[in-house]
Order: C-alpha cells, then structure tokens, then sequence
C-alpha cells in the first residue's frame, strides 16, 4: 500500500523539487500540488491524501491558517517546511502548537537517513504511527473507562536525591515537553536539561516560546552557564550539550566533530549526565523517531539513575520510546500528565 501526499507551495520550482525528492521511495505516490493554502483546503477534501507537506508565506491563505482549517475536517499528519532563519523558527513554533505533525528545513530536503531522505522517513514513519493508533483504538461500542498506563512492574525508583531532570524528544517534541513542564513550579528542586532535535536557531525561539508557557525559567543553554534549580536550559541546535562539575554543576555547549546525525543528541547529553551527575539524574524519554536515547540511557541506568517514557497511544511518533521499553531501560511508561503530575510535588 502507497503513502498518498499532497505537495503544497506557493513557488513551482519548489513544488517540481519536492515532487522529484518523493517520487524516488516506490511507498510514495503524490496526488496533487496546491499553490496555495485555500486551494490546498480544497484538494485536502477532494482527494483525502494520507499526509501533506506545507509551506507557510503563500497568496490567498497562510499555511497554518490552511493547516488548522484542513485538520478540522481531516485530522492528517502535516509537515511545515520552513526557512533556516529567526522568524521562520518562531513561525514554526506556532504551527507545531496549532497542530503541525513535524517540521523540515527547507535547506535540508537532501539530508540523508540510511540513503534516504529525510523527509521521506519522516512522511512514512507520521503515517505508520497514525495508522497504528488508528488500528489500536477501541471500538466505538466499546465501554469507555480510564486509560490504562502501563508501567514497569518493578516498584518506582525513589527521586529522593534527585540533582537533575534530562527531557528528551523528537517528532512531537514541542508540544510534549511543554505538556510536562507547564505544570512544573519555580521552586522546582532541580535544574533541567532539555534537548529538543532541532537545527540551529530553532532552539532560541523554541526556548523563548516555552518560557512564555512556564514557571520555570528557560532558555537555551550556553557553555559555561551555572544551572540553577527551577531553571530548564534548551540545548542549542548544530551542538552539543555536556556537563561539568565545577564549585556547582554547569553546562558544556561543544560542536560536534564526529559527524553524529542528530545534534543536538539525546545519547551524548544522557552520557554525560550519567557519568557527572549518576544516580541524581531522572531522564524523560517521549515522542520522536528514531532510537536516540537508547545508548545514553545504557548508560544512565547503569550509573543508576531513572528513565521514565512516554506511553505509546499519546506519541506522536513512538520510536524512542519504544527503543528503550526494547532494551529494557525503562523504569516505568507515563502518560504526560502523570509524568508533570509526579514532577511537580518535587520542590525545593
């Protein structure tokens, strides 16, 4: 069975590179190109496609304009492919919260995953992951009750040391981290690391977005900060972020030299906080593709510290997650407000 995707931009030849980019997975099929986002509202209806990608500064209606209009009528996965600058950043914030499935750089169209490009992993893995929470729903005769959370059958490890909170995601991400951070008080008891896959730029205006939404403070993370208790540090796209123990335990922003794919790398930040900080550290794992994650938190959980993960039902995409749930590192599986329901009782 074919992935059906509609193409919508307002500029031909980015239509025609988009189209040729698809059209060399054979699980593809593109059934239509819009201009523009009315006509894609039209097209959306008409030839109910599995995904669509979407530009934003287009004639006649926006793109998250068109986005919110179609999901109301549709509720399909939508890529946003936006420009490598400040604003388009903050443009993409906005749809991610309006509903938006993932994001591209439109710079990045020829990146490479295994040989394929990255938006062809990412359009196949949203539409595997909704068909899958499609097929696992409950019929509608079935007798409604509360959600089942599963949980590791091991008694909870106690987050009474408790020195550092590491929340990690992908696809999805922005929305979930918020979810679990928004409830969080000022007098949080420890210092928060974030890491978000995003590029460069990105991470600014995704911290500054997140702060508007917290208690905490947050902001992204530059080399040699003193983290502070109640404080969430963004790691910054195209680095790294480590730590250090100093008088008090700081950051370490670096640039990667090893060619990892992902930067900044949920692995490279859960090593580090498993050999500086150990057993102090509880790490969140939630909604993203891939497997990132899975090494680091090898190591996390033998230094002793906690892995919590994002039930599968509620993510977005559920690889990294899964991943760990795999290797057998997951402490226990949450939903998100049982994850910021816990966190929150942990002040000072």
């Amino acid at each position: 069975m074919t992935v059906s995707v509609l193409v919508v931009d307002d500029s031909a030849f980015f239509r025609g590179r988009i189209v040729q980019l698809l059209k060399r997975s054979p699980k593809l099929r593109v059934v239509g190109e819009a201009s523009n986002g009315r006509e894609a509202l039209r097209m959306a209806i008409d030839l109910k496609p599995d995904l669509i990608t979407m530009d934003y500064e287009m004639p006649v209606m926006d793109g998250i304009t068109s986005m919110i209009e179609i999901r109301k009528q549709r509720p399909i996965p939508i890529i946003m492919l936006s420009s490598l600058t400040f604003e388009g950043a903050r443009l993409t914030i906005k749809a991610l919260e309006a509903g938006a499935a993932d994001f591209l750089v439109k710079s990045q169209m020829d990146a490479l995953i295994d040989g394929h490009p990255l938006l062809i992993e990412k359009i196949l893995a949203l539409v595997a992951a909704k068909n899958a929470r499609t097929e696992n729903k409950p019929p509608p005769s079935a007798k409604s009750g509360p959600a089942q959370t599963p949980s590791h059958p091991a008694a909870p490890k106690s987050l009474d040391r408790l020195k550092l909170l590491v929340v990690a995601a992908s696809t999805g991400g922005p929305l979930a981290i918020r979810q679990v951070l928004e409830v969080l008080p000022a007098t949080f008891r420890c210092p928060i690391l974030i890491v978000q896959h995003m590029p460069e730029r990105f991470t600014q205006a995704f911290a500054e977005r997140l702060g508007e939404h917290c208690r905490i403070g947050v902001e992204e993370a530059h080399d040699g900060v003193a983290l502070k208790a109640g404080h969430a540090y963004v790691a910054p796209g195209g680095k790294q972020l480590l730590l250090a123990q100093h008088a008090v335990l700081c950051a370490q922003v670096v640039a990667d030299h090893d060619g990892r794919l992902y930067k900044p790398s949920v692995d490279v930040t859960l090593g580090s906080a498993a050999k500086v900080v150990g057993s102090g550290v509880l790490a969140l794992v939630l909604t993203g593709m891939g497997d990132d994650g899975t090494r680091g938190g090898k190591l996390l959980h033998a230094a002793g510290g906690v892995l919590w993960v994002q039930e599968a039902s509620s993510c977005v995409v559920n690889g990294m997650p899964q991943s760990l749930r795999n290797a057998g590192l997951a402490d226990e599986v949450l939903t998100l407000s049982d994850m910021g329901r816990r966190l929150a009782m942990l002040t000072h």
